[in-house]
C-alpha cells in the first residue's frame, strides 16, 4: 500500500498546517497507516500525537538565504539521501510540504523519484524554500489570490488552512469584552513588550486579558484577577472562544482569527526573511477591514485607548463583517482523488 509523505519542519506556522491538512484527510477516512511525516526537532513540538509514523531528520538550515545552502550543498546532500531511503522504504507515491528548509528536498525528490508533488503556501509572500520548491512540477495551493514569490503557472488559490476543530467557535456568541494577546507560534518578545508598556501607562483593569506570551519568553508578572497568562496553549479553541479582539504577530497564525471573525491589531515582524510576508500579511486583511496595523507604541496605544472608550460601537472604528473562506476543503479534496488513484 502505497502512502503520502508530509514533509514539515522548523515553527508551528509550517508545522501545523501539514497537520491540520492530514487530520481532514484522515476525517475523510484515509488510514493513518498511509502517512509519514518527515520533520525536524524544531518541528517535532507541534505534532502532538498524530499516531502517524515520525521520522525526525537533521536537515541544514541556512542563515545566509541561497548562499547557505549553495556553500553547504553536502549537508543537504546527506538529508536528501536519507530522505530518499525512506521513502523507497515507506513505498510513498505522493509528497505534500508546507514550506520552510524542507521544502526543496521535498520537491527535488518528488521531481527524481516521479512523485505527485503538492505545496501548501500560508503566506502572501512565500518563502525561499517554496520559491525553489515551486520550480519543480507540482501543484502550490496558495492562501492568498495572489501570493508573490513563486512560480505563478503552478499557483491555485484555494484559502488558508485552518484548524477544523476551531470551527465551533465561528459566529460564538461572547460575554464579557476581553483581549487575546498573542506572538505567533514561537511568541514575541516585542508583542509582549509593547503590550507591557500599554498595560503598565493605561488604567485597563475592568478589560479581560488572555495572553500567550510564548515558551522561554521573558515577561514581567502582572497582578490583576482579569489577566490571564500562558506561556503556551496547545488548544486554541480555549484562546479564540474567549477573545472579541486580538493583538498579535501577522504570521500564517494570523488567518485563522480572521476565519474566526476576531478582528486583530497586527504588529509585523520587522526583521529577517518573514519581514517581507508579515508586512504584506497584515496589509492585505488590513485591506478587507479585518486588522489594523500598528508599527510603534504611540500607534498601539492610540489604538486600543479608541476601542476601550468607545466599547459599544468599537468594531466600527476600524473593522467591517469582511471574511476569508478556508481552502481545507479543496486541498484534501485534491489530495483525496490522487490516493484513489493509488488504490
Amino acid at each position: 500500500m502505497k502512502k503520502v509523505a508530509i514533509f514539515s519542519v522548523g515553527s508551528g506556522g509550517h508545522v501545523i498546517p501539514a497537520k491540520n491538512i492530514l487530520n481532514d484527510l484522515k476525517d475523510q477516512g484515509v488510514p493513518i497507516d498511509r502517512f509519514i511525516f518527515i520533520t525536524d526537532k524544531r518541528g517535532i513540538e507541534y505534532l502532538g500525537d498524530i499516531k502517524a509514523k515520525i521520522f525526525i531528520l537533521d536537515v541544514y538550515r541556512s542563515n545566509y538565504g541561497l548562499f547557505g545552502y549553495i556553500f553547504n550543498f553536502y549537508k543537504y546532500f546527506k538529508t536528501i539521501y536519507k530522505a530518499r531511503k525512506i521513502l523507497i522504504k515507506e513505498n510513498v507515491s505522493i509528497l505534500l510540504t508546507t514550506g520552510s528548509y524542507i521544502a526543496p528536498i521535498a520537491s527535488f525528490l518528488s521531481y527524481i523519484m516521479k512523485m505527485k508533488l503538492f505545496i501548501q503556501e500560508q503566506n502572501i509572500y512565500a518563502g525561499l524554500g517554496n520559491k525553489i520548491a515551486s520550480i519543480f512540477p507540482g501543484v502550490v495551493f496558495t492562501s492568498y489570490p495572489d501570493t508573490k514569490n513563486i512560480v505563478k503557472r503552478r499557483a491555485l488559490y484555494v484559502g488558508p488552512v485552518i484548524n477544523k476543530s476551531l470551527l465551533k467557535n465561528k459566529d460564538l456568541i461572547k460575554n464579557e469584552f476581553t483581549l487575546g494577546v498573542q506572538g505567533g507560534s514561537q511568541g514575541s518578545e516585542e508583542v509582549n513588550d509593547l503590550f507591557y508598556k500599554y498595560y503598565t501607562k493605561n488604567d485597563i483593569s475592568e478589560i479581560n486579558i488572555l495572553h500567550i506570551t510564548g515558551k522561554g519568553k521573558k515577561f514581567k508578572k502582572i497582578n490583576d484577577p482579569n489577566y490571564r497568562q500562558h506561556d503556551f496553549i496547545n488548544d486554541m479553541n480555549t484562546y479564540y472562544s474567549k477573545i472579541h479582539l486580538q493583538i498579535s504577530r501577522s504570521g500564517g497564525g494570523s488567518l485563522e482569527a480572521a476565519y474566526l471573525g476576531i478582528p486583530q491589531i497586527l504588529i509585523p515582524y520587522k526583521h529577517g526573511t518573514t519581514s517581507s510576508h508579515q508586512l504584506l500579511n497584515a496589509q492585505y486583511l488590513e485591506s478587507l477591514g479585518l486588522a489594523v496595523i500598528v508599527n510603534s507604541y504611540e500607534e498601539l496605544d492610540e489604538t486600543l485607548n479608541k476601542i476601550f472608550n468607545n466599547l459599544g460601537n468599537w468594531r466600527n472604528l476600524y473593522f467591517n463583517e469582511n471574511i476569508i473562506e478556508s481552502g481545507n476543503i479543496k486541498i484534501t479534496d485534491m489530495i483525496l482523488k490522487e490516493i484513489n488513484e493509488e488504490l
